[in-house]
């Protein structure tokens, strides 16, 4: 009778829970006449003889509204997934949620929960998995999280955080993901966050960090992407950026960082989009950056280049976005620049280009946007530009060309 009752009272607390929600009628399989274990979302264990015990509420993305604090946590003593992501729940997240004490997961993402990050969460010391991205809460991010060493996945971006990153966060050494976009962070990024070496995502974007980026991220060669756009960050970029061989997306653009754009770029053959505009680096694009075979997008624009576009960036036929606007870049542009035919967005304008627009743009049939506005260029655009069906806006004002436009332009933006 003891495990029939077990299974009774986590149901009758999951009952309470629903009659306080604002969207009962979501939850209508959930009725006394009926065993929790048939329940929408409801999972169960069964333990050989003995009655059945919940271990997994799943009810994300179906529009629940109402708040946390009204379940009970005590009643469900082996929950071990709590997954509400993508609903409507408000109030705080109860301090009493540490009474999980089985939780592996806990998913609470994309809702309205306002208060701060409980302390209490270091105590579920079971977790791998903690969501709580894009909601409302503020504070800081509590040091007790340090205690969740077996921790894979921290999610926290988009919400209303303050303060610094907490070292005890960097002895969290089974990190994959490390996500704490879109807060009001200050501070450093820490050196110690060179120590999570299995990272595969570091996103620390749309915060306000300063200082320079820390050189032992080179160490982090797991890393598949790393998002640090959007701060106040400043100094050079780590010559050791080349060692992050497995690296797909790097997004420093919209900081204050100077210096040259390492060589070591060259050795990472993984890369598909590159990301530094809006910074105030200067010196010349590196040859070794036409390596990079797999690159769809490179963004440059807005910082202080100079010299001529390397005839090595032919060799990037993948390329679908080139933006190298508002620099101080010369010289002929490589006639094959576009010979992938993959090109959608050219933007180099407001530079010192001179002689003749790239003649490998006449069969670029995908492009969208093009804009070679201020420069010095040359020649017959009719040589220069074929059809271009998807084509929607085009700025050629202030340069040296001569020709007519194409008829098939009518309905461009020009």
């Amino acid at each position: 009778m003891a495990t029939a009752s077990k299974i009774e009272s986590q149901g009758r607390a999951l009952l309470q829970w629903k009659a306080t929600l604002e969207t009962q009628e979501l939850l209508n399989t959930w009725t006394s006449n009926t065993s929790p274990c048939n329940w929408t979302g409801i999972t169960c264990r069964y333990n050989g003889h003995l009655m059945p015990t919940i271990t997994m509420i799943q009810l994300a993305s179906i529009g629940l509204e109402g708040k946390l604090e009204t379940l009970n946590f005590f009643a469900l003593p082996s929950v071990r997934l709590l997954d509400l992501r993508q609903n409507h729940l408000h109030g705080s997240i109860p301090a009493a949620i540490s009474a999980l004490s089985k939780l592996t997961a806990i998913a609470l993402s994309d809702n309205n929960l306002t208060g701060i990050i409980p302390s209490e969460l270091g105590n579920l010391t079971r977790l791998n998995l903690l969501w709580l991205s894009q909601n409302q809460l503020s504070g800081s991010i509590p040091p007790t999280l340090g205690n969740l060493t077996n921790l894979q996945s921290l999610r926290l971006s988009t919400n209303k955080l303050s303060g610094t990153i907490p070292l005890e966060v960097c002895v969290l050494v089974k990190l994959r993901r490390l996500s704490i976009s879109r807060n009001f962070l200050v501070g450093s990024i820490p050196h110690e966050i060179g120590y999570l070496v299995n990272l595969n995502i570091l996103h620390l974007s749309s915060n306000s960090f300063t200082g320079s980026i820390p050189q032992i991220l080179g160490n982090l060669t797991q890393l598949v992407s790393l998002f640090l756009y959007d701060n106040q960050i400043s100094g050079s970029i780590p010559l050791t950026f080349g060692n992050l061989t497995h690296l797909v997306n790097l997004y420093l653009s919209e900081n204050q960082i100077s210096g040259s754009i390492p060589t070591s770029f060259g050795n990472l053959m993984a890369l598909k989009e590159v990301e530094l505009f809006e910074n105030k680096l200067s010196g010349s694009i590196p040859p070794p950056l036409g390596s990079l075979k797999g690159l769809t997008h490179l963004g440059l624009f807005n910082n202080y280049l100079s010299g001529t576009v390397p005839d090595e960036l032919v060799n990037l036929t993948n390329l679908i976005d080139l933006q190298l606007e508002n620099n101080s870049l010369s010289g002929n542009l490589p006639q094959d620049l576009a010979k992938g035919r993959l090109l959608k967005y050219l933007a180099l304008g407001y530079n010192n280009f001179q002689g003749l627009v790239p003649i490998s743009l006449k069969n670029s049939t995908n492009l969208v946007r093009v804009r070679l506005e201020r420069n010095r260029f040359t020649g017959d655009i009719s040589q220069s530009f074929g059809v271009h069906p998807l084509l929607n806006y085009i700025d050629l004002s202030f340069n040296r060309l001569i020709g007519t436009l194409s008829p098939s332009w009518e309905h461009v933006s020009i």
